[in-house]
C-alpha cells in the first residue's frame, strides 16, 4: 500500500519487490505542527488567505500588495487578467508548514510564487520595508507569469525561462537589493567573474544579482520600455526557449554583444573601486586557517567570531568540514582547538547562522568554559550550550514564547543570556534567566530589534534598531526598557555594536562610506565617530582584544575574493573622523515605513475559505525504467490539489512489459494526524525459468490485486513516523505446485481470492543528500499486513486459501568516506506466511546484478547490496543533452529467494531434485521418494561441506552510470560467485519403474551448479541507485 507524504511525488520503485500494491516509501516527514483556520479576504485584485492569529498583519499586507500592483502594473504597462491569491503566514516557522509545496522549505528561502494558480506564499515577519520588498519581488513573478504564460498551464509547463530573467527582473523591479547583495556582486566582478549573461542557466544566489545587474543595464540603457520588450519579444518564442531572438528583436544586439555590454556596464560601475579602496591585508593578517584552494569561492569560509573572556580564544562558525560548525580556535594564528559540532547529529538540524543578514551568531560564558548559540530543531530554534573545554552539549533549550531566536549575548553575571526574537508578530530584545527559564522582554516597542551587546558592567545592553530601510545603534538600560538613547544618525544601516574592553568606546560597522561596509567606532563621551578602514569588500562583527603593550587589537570577519575570513589588526591612524557637530541627526519623531496606498478593510470581504476546488498541481510526469534483460517498465503520475495544497489526489499508471496498473489515492495533510483512502489494481509477474533439450525456457507466472482502502500516518518528528492501514482486496496468483510428468516442467494452479487487510507500518529517515543523491544517514521501512481469506475460487483443491501475514524491512545506510564518495548498504527482506501466502520476487538491475531480472522468487526473500560509490566526471556536453554526474562504483550483492517450510525453486532446475545419467546432470530426472512423489530441492543458503554458497547467489563487480535529463543510465559489469545445487549422484534409469528413487538407491548431494556464468556478466539498465 501506499504511504503518506512525502512518499506522495516519490518515484515509484520500479525494481521493487513483487508485493501487491507496495511502494516502499523513505523520505522525512513535513509536519503540520498547527492547524490553520484559514479565511480570504477580497482585495481589488487579490485574495488574500490568513488566519485569525495573523489578522493584525492583514490591512498592512492587503495595502503593500495593492501599492506594489500598482506601482509594478504602470511599469510593465500590463493589467492581470485573473484574481491573485496570496497566502501569508505570521513567521517564518508557520511559512514552512505550507503544503502549497511538498518540499521542506529552508530559512534561506524567504518566499515563492507558483506559476500554477498563480499564487504568491510569504511569511511576515520581515522588517516593514523589506516585507515592501518581498511581496513586489513575489509580485513580480505573478506578472511574468501572466505576461509569458498568458494563463496557459501547458505554456508553463513546456516551457523554460532562463533564472536570470525570472530572478533577476524580481529583484530589479521589487527594489529587494541591499548593500550586503552589492557587496556580493562587486567582488565577484572585481575578481573577474562575470558570466554570459545571455548564456546563465544556473541558479544560485549570484544567478538573483547578476540577472537584477542585467535588468538594471538594460533600464539605464533603454529605459523601462527595454524590459517590457525584452518580455514582449520572448514571449514570442517562448516554447523555443531560445534567448538570442528576443535580444536581437528588442535590443537590435547579437547575443554576445549585449554579452559584452552588460560586462563592460559591470565593469565601469565596480572596477573604479579596485584602484580606489585597500584590502583586508592592509590593515592586518588572517588569522583563521589558509584557504585549500586558490580559485575564487573554492575555499572554505569562516564568520561569526565571538572572543573568548581571556582574548585567547575564537568561537566561530566555518564551512572547513563542509557543512556549518562551530568551532574553538586560536585568536593568534587560526589553529583549530575543537570542533563542537563535529559529525552527524539528529538531536538537531543545523546552527542557525544571520552573518549574512548583519547578525551575530555565537557567544561565551563569561567563564570561557562554555559556548552558546541557536540551532534548528524540528519547527523552533533551540538555544544550545556547549562544553567549550571537553567538548559535548551539555544543555538544549526551548524557549516557546518566542520565535525566530538569534543573536546570543551572554551577561557579565553568567545569569542571563539576552537575544532577539519574535513575539506576537514583533522583534524584540528578550533575556532569558538561565537559573529560572524565564523570559522578558528588554526593548519592548514597535521596531525590529537585534544584536544585543552586554556592557562590561552588565548595565547597559548596545542594540541595533531598524528605522524605515537603515539599522541603527541603541543602547538601553538593561533593567529599565524605557531608557533608551539613540547612539548613530542618518541614512547609513550601521551593524554589530560591541563595546570596548573598558566600555568607553563601541566598535560596529557601517555602510555609511559610499554602501561599503567598513570598520567603526564611536566615542560614548565625546560622540566622536572613526572609520577605521576604507576597504574594498566588507568587514564586520569587530570584538576587541585585551590591551597588548597598551594597543587595543580587534578581530573581524572580512569578506574579500568570494568568502568570508577571520583577522587581526591593531587600529592605526583613522581614515576619516566625524565630529559630532558633523553627524547627521534623525527628527525628533521617527516615522515608520509606510506603504504609498493605505487600505481600510471592509468586513463584508472577509469569508471563511471552506470550498475546495482541485486543480493539476504539477506537469504529468512519465517515467522509463528498462531491466537488464529488456523488459520495460514505465510510471506516470498526476498530482491534483486545492489552492492550499491541503488536499491532494495522485494517480499513477504503472507497466511493467504488458501488465498494467493503476493507484488513485486522496490525501489530507492539513494536521498532524495525515490520512487518506487510496484504490488500486495492480498486476504483475515473476518470472520462471528452466532447462528443455538444452534451452533455457523462461514463462512469467500472473498476479492480480485490485481493492480499496485508508491510512493514517503519525510523525513522531522530522524523522520517523507510524502508520496503520485497512481495505478490502481481491486477488488473483499463480502458484507452483509440481512438475509436469511428460515436459518435466514446473506447473502452476490459479488462485482467487477475497480479503480484508489490516497493516501497519513504521519508517524512519536521517539521509542527508548532495547534488549526486544521498551520501550519509540511514533510512528504513517496516511493514506487516495480516488478512484473513473470506472467499476463494480456482484451484482450490491444489490450495488452501487463508489467513496470511506478510513482513517486509527496506534497510539502507550511507556513509560519507570522502567529499564526494560513499559507502551504501542496502539490506532488505520480505516473508509472506500463512496459508494464503504472497509470491516475492527479485533479482537483476541493482538487486542481484549478473543474474536475470526476477529470477528468483518464492514466499520468502531477501537481498543485501553493499556499494562503494565515487565520482568520474561531473559534466559532458553534447549536441542532445549533458550527461551529469556520471560515477562509478564498486558492489557486492548478495540474495535468495525459497518458500515457507525449506522449500527451493531454483531458476534452471525448478522445484523437484534432478538425477544423472552417466555422470551428467539431467533436468529430466525427477527424483522420486517411496511413495512415488517427486523430491523437492531443501533450501540450503550455504554449503558447509563444499565451502560454497548452496542456494544463495551473491556477485562483485563494478559499474558506472550517469543522468541524461531525469533518466539514470547504468552499466554493471558482475562475476559471479561459486554454488552448489543439490542433485541426486547415483546412475538411475527414470525409464525403469523405481529405479530413481531417494531411498534405493539414490543419495541426494550438491555438486557445482553447472549453470553459474562463470565470465563477466555485462547489464545495462535504466533505474535510479538506491
Amino acid at each position: 500500500m501506499k504511504r503518506l507524504v512525502p512518499a506522495i511525488l516519490a518515484v515509484v520503485a520500479l525494481t521493487s519487490l513483487l508485493v501487491p500494491g507496495r511502494v516502499l516509501a523513505f523520505g522525512k516527514n513535513k509536519i503540520a505542527y498547527q492547524n490553520f483556520d484559514w479565511r480570504i479576504y477580497k482585495s481589488p485584485h487579490f485574495d488574500v488567505y490568513y488566519y485569525p492569529e495573523e489578522e493584525a498583519l492583514l490591512q498592512e499586507v492587503v495595502s503593500d500588495a495593492e501599492s506594489q500592483y500598482m506601482r509594478l502594473s504602470q511599469l510593465l504597462d500590463h493589467e492581470i487578467k485573473f484574481r491573485i491569491p496570496l497566502i501569508y503566514y505570521k513567521t517564518h516557522v508557520e511559512f514552512e508548514q505550507t503544503n502549497t509545496l511538498l518540499d521542506f522549505i529552508p530559512e534561506f528561502v524567504g518566499a515563492f510564487a507558483l506559476p500554477i494558480e498563480n499564487r504568491m506564499v510569504l511569511p511576515m515577519d520581515s522588517p516593514p520595508d523589506k516585507k515592501y520588498s518581498l511581496i513586489g519581488h513575489e509580485l513580480t513573478h505573478i506578472f511574468e507569469y501572466s505576461i509569458l504564460y498568458q494563463e496557459s498551464l501547458s505554456r508553463a509547463f513546456r516551457s523554460n525561462v532562463p533564472n536570470w530573467i525570472m530572478e533577476g527582473l524580481a529583484s530589479h523591479l521589487g527594489r529587494d537589493e541591499d548593500n550586503f547583495d552589492r557587496m556580493i556582486i562587486r567582488d565577484a566582478v572585481v575578481n573577474g567573474l562575470i558570466p554570459p549573461i545571455s548564456r546563465l542557466q544556473t541558479l544560485n544566489f549570484l544567478t538573483y544579482r547578476y540577472g537584477q545587474a542585467a535588468f538594471d543595464f538594460i533600464e539605464e540603457h533603454y529605459g523601462s520600455e527595454g524590459i517590457r520588450n525584452l518580455l514582449w519579444e520572448f514571449r514570442k518564442s517562448l516554447l523555443a526557449n531560445n534567448i538570442a531572438k528576443p535580444i536581437k528583436d528588442a535590443f537590435g544586439l547579437e547575443a554576445n554583444e549585449f554579452d559584452r555590454q552588460f560586462k563592460k556596464f559591470l565593469q565601469k560601475k565596480y572596477l573604479p573601486a579596485l584602484l580606489d579602496k585597500k584590502e583586508a591585508e592592509d590593515y592586518g593578517k588572517e588569522i583563521a586557517a589558509k584557504n585549500r584552494r586558490s580559485d575564487y569561492d573554492e575555499g572554505y569560509v569562516t564568520f561569526s567570531p565571538a572572543l573568548s573572556p581571556s582574548g585567547e580564544l575564537i568561537a566561530a562558525m566555518t564551512t572547513r568540514y563542509e557543512d556549518i560548525d562551530v568551532v574553538i580556535i586560536s585568536a593568534k594564528d587560526g589553529k583549530v582547538f575543537r570542533n563542537l559540532t563535529k559529525g552527524f547529529t539528529n538531536q538537531f538540524e543545523y546552527p542557525v547562522y544571520g552573518a549574512f543578514q548583519g547578525k551575530k551568531d555565537l557567544t561565551w560564558s563569561p567563564e570561557g568554559d562554555r559556548v552558546a548559540f541557536f540551532a534548528r530543531r524540528e519547527n523552533e530554534r533551540a538555544l544550545l550550550i556547549y562544553d567549550a573545554v571537553r567538548g559535548g552539549l551539555e544543555k538544549m533549550i526551548s524557549i516557546p514564547s518566542v520565535d525566530d531566536e538569534l543573536s546570543p549575548a551572554w551577561s557579565p553575571d553568567g545569569k542571563t543570556i539576552a537575544f532577539e526574537g519574535n513575539a506576537g508578530g514583533q522583534v524584540d530584545l528578550f533575556a532569558y534567566d538561565l537559573d529560572s527559564g524565564a523570559v522578558r522582554n528588554l526593548t519592548q516597542d514597535e521596531f525590529y530589534d537585534g544584536n544585543p551587546a552586554w556592557s562590561p558592567d552588565g548595565t547597559q545592553i548596545l542594540y541595533n534598531r531598524r528605522i524605515n530601510s537603515s539599522e541603527k545603534i541603541f543602547m538601553v538600560d538593561a533593567h529599565d526598557p524605557s531608557r533608551k538613547v539613540q547612539l548613530t544618525f542618518g541614512d547609513s544601516s550601521d551593524i554589530q555594536p560591541s563595546f570596548s574592553r573598558d566600555g568607553k568606546k563601541v566598535w560596529y560597522s557601517s555602510d555609511a562610506n559610499g554602501g561599503i561596509f567598513n570598520l567603526y567606532s564611536i566615542d560614548l563621551q565625546s560622540g566622536e565617530i572613526r572609520r577605521q578602514t576604507d576597504i574594498l569588500g566588507g568587514v564586520f562583527t569587530p570584538l576587541e582584544l585585551p590591551d597588548e603593550n597598551g594597543k587595543a587589537a580587534l578581530v573581524y570577519t572580512y569578506y574579500g575574493g568570494g568568502r568570508f575570513r577571520l583577522f587581526r589588526t591593531t587600529p592605526g591612524e583613522p581614515e576619516s573622523i566625524i565630529r559630532p557637530a558633523e553627524q547627521a541627526r534623525e527628527p525628533a519623531e521617527i516615522q515608520p515605513f509606510q506603504p504609498p496606498l493605505q487600505l481600510s478593510l471592509d468586513d463584508d470581504k472577509r469569508k471563511k475559505y471552506d470550498k475546495l476546488r482541485f486543480h493539476v498541481e504539477s506537469a504529468p510526469s512519465v517515467l522509463v525504467g528498462v531491466a537488464d534483460d529488456g523488459t520495460v517498465l514505465s510510471n506516470a503520475q498526476i498530482l491534483m490539489s486545492d489552492l492550499l495544497g491541503d488536499h491532494r489526489m495522485f494517480f499513477s499508471f504503472q507497466s511493467v512489459s504488458t501488465f498494467s496498473n493503476f493507484y488513485y489515492s486522496y490525501f489530507n495533510l492539513k494536521h498532524r494526524w495525515n490520512w487518506s483512502t487510496f484504490a488500486t489494481d495492480y498486476r504483475d509477474f515473476y518470472i520462471v525459468q528452466a532447462l528443455s533439450s538444452g534451452a533455457t525456457l523462461r514463462s512469467r507466472q500472473f498476479s492480480r490485486f485490485t481493492g480499496a482502502g485508508a491510512e493514517i500516518a503519525y510523525p513522531f518528528n522530522r524523522y520517523y513516523r507510524i502508520g496503520a492501514s485497512a481495505g478490502y482486496f481481491d486477488r488473483s496468483i499463480d502458484r507452483p505446485f509440481g512438475v509436469n510428468s511428460v515436459t518435466f516442467q514446473t506447473e502452476f494452479a490459479s488462485l482467487s481470492e477475497s480479503f480484508p487487510q489490516v497493516g501497519w507500518n513504521l519508517s524512519g529517515d536521517t539521509t542527508r543528500y548532495k547534488e549526486f543523491g544521498p551520501y550519509h544517514g540511514q533510512r528504513f521501512e517496516l511493514d506487516q499486513d495480516w488478512a484473513p481469506t473470506l472467499s476463494a475460487s480456482g484451484d482450490t483443491d491444489l490450495f488452501h486459501s487463508g489467513t496470511f501475514v506478510n513482513t517486509s524491512l527496506d534497510y539502507r545506510l550511507y556513509r560519507r568516506a570522502t567529499s564526494r564518495s560513499l559507502l551504501a548498504l542496502r539490506l532488505v527482506g520480505a516473508v509472506s506466511s500463512g496459508r494464503g501466502y504472497n509470491i516475492y520476487s527479485m533479482g537483476g538491475l541493482n538487486q542481484l546484478r549478473g543474474y536475470d531480472f526476477r529470477e528468483f522468487f518464492g514466499s520468502r526473500v531477501s537481498f543485501m547490496n553493499l556499494e562503494y560509490r565515487f565520482p568520474l566526471v561531473d559534466a559532458l556536453a553534447f549536441p542532445f543533452g549533458v550527461i551529469r554526474d556520471l560515477r562509478g562504483f564498486l558492489f557486492l550483492d548478495v540474495g535468495s529467494a525459497w518458500f515457507a517450510g525449506g522449500d527451493f525453486y531454483d531458476p534452471r532446475l525448478g522445484f523437484q531434485v534432478t538425477g544423472a545419467i552417466n555422470g551428467g546432470l539431467d533436468p529430466n530426472t525427477v527424483i522420486l521418494d517411496t511413495f512415488n512423489n517427486p523430491v523437492n530441492r531443501r533450501y540450503k543458503f550455504w554449503d558447509s561441506k563444499n565451502g560454497k554458497l548452496g542456494d544463495g547467489r551473491a556477485s562483485y563487480g563494478f559499474g558506472w552510470g550517469f543522468y541524461l535529463g531525469p533518466f539514470q543510465l547504468t552499466w554493471s559489469f558482475a562475476k559471479q560467485f561459486p554454488n552448489t545445487v543439490e542433485v541426486c549422484n547415483t546412475v538411475c534409469d527414470p525409464t525403469i519403474p523405481g529405479d530413481c528413487y531417494t531411498a534405493n538407491p539414490c543419495s541426494l548431494t550438491r555438486v557445482d551448479d553447472p549453470f553459474r556464468k562463470g565470465g563477466t556478466v555485462s547489464q545495462f539498465y535504466i533505474a535510479r541507485e538506491f
